[in-house]
């Protein structure tokens, strides 16, 4: 509670010994999430683990049933299959966990991961996420950055290019958002302190991603977009910290998701004429 006297504080004319000074400060609210550090571990496990562990299984399912012709690096490839199962896994991973922060905690997922939508910071959050893209493209253009990116084959239909758009601006950094800044961060910070857990989580973040750029990737390239992954890990993490919202770092992490797909939009006519992403 913010206010000192909660039952709307002491009498006014009630003797007092010493002369009334200015009202205390609150002192600073600490991290105290409902999870714990197991259950971080198990939804960290069921999200970003067991899909990889699924995923190989999926694969000699949908060759048996839709491609026999092909082989399973061929089917495992298809847009179709990487996007449908990423939207799927979400999905499930979603309904869990407002079924588990119910029935668990007796709270909607929203108030379990301290959602706090800014109401009125948004715009400063758009801006923030517009700055933190400039910036860090800047510091790409100064490192042996990869000239093909993980995510080219998206772009070969426009089917494929939409479906990835919103997974990139909407999905994905609603589902990150929730686990990194909503679950581990707060947990992480209630343990070890802001700083380290502002630290640890940003590694974290960064290291999920760490497989989208290893293959294909020359040695002394492939830590580049990590690194730069893990900056904007930092930034999204420092917001939440400041704001106690995970909405906050949410809506900074859409915008810089959706800066450069924006710009594909725009570019290619509304995904039309995807060729002119390749000049």
């Amino acid at each position: 509670m913010s206010a000192n006297y909660p039952w709307g504080g002491p009498d006014e004319d009630s003797p007092s010994s010493e002369p009334a000074g200015p009202p205390a400060e609150a002192p600073p609210v600490a991290e105290d999430p409902p999870f714990g550090g197991v259950e971080v571990l198990q939804i960290g496990l069921l999200m970003f683990v067991a899909p990889s562990l699924l995923a190989p299984l999926l694969v000699v399912l949908l060759q048996r049933v839709f491609y026999p012709q092909l082989t399973l690096t061929a089917v495992a490839s298809k847009p179709w299959i990487l996007l449908g199962s990423q939207f799927a896994w979400y999905a499930v991973i979603a309904l869990f966990l407002i079924d588990y922060a119910r029935s668990r905690f007796r709270q909607t997922l929203w108030q379990a991961v301290r959602w706090n939508w800014p109401k009125h910071a948004w715009p400063a959050l758009v801006a923030l996420g517009f700055f933190t893209l400039f910036a860090l493209e800047g510091l790409e253009r100064l490192l042996p950055t990869p000239t093909k990116g993980p995510f080219e084959q998206f772009f070969d239909r426009p089917i494929d290019a939409y479906a990835f758009a919103f997974l990139a601006i909407a999905f994905a950094p609603l589902m990150e958002e929730l686990f990194f800044r909503g679950i581990l961060y707060p947990v992480l910070a209630r343990r070890l302190g802001v700083v380290l857990a502002v630290l640890l989580t940003a590694l974290t973040f960064a290291g999920i991603h760490i497989p989208e750029y290893k293959s294909g990737v020359a040695a002394n390239q492939a830590w580049v977009p990590v690194v730069i992954i893990f900056l904007v890990g930092m930034v999204l993490t420092l917001v939440r910290a400041t704001m106690k919202s995970v909405g906050a770092s949410f809506i900074v992490h859409s915008i810089y998701n959706g800066i450069p797909i924006l710009a594909a939009l725009i570019t290619s006519r509304g995904f039309r004429d995807l060729h002119k992403l390749a000049q």
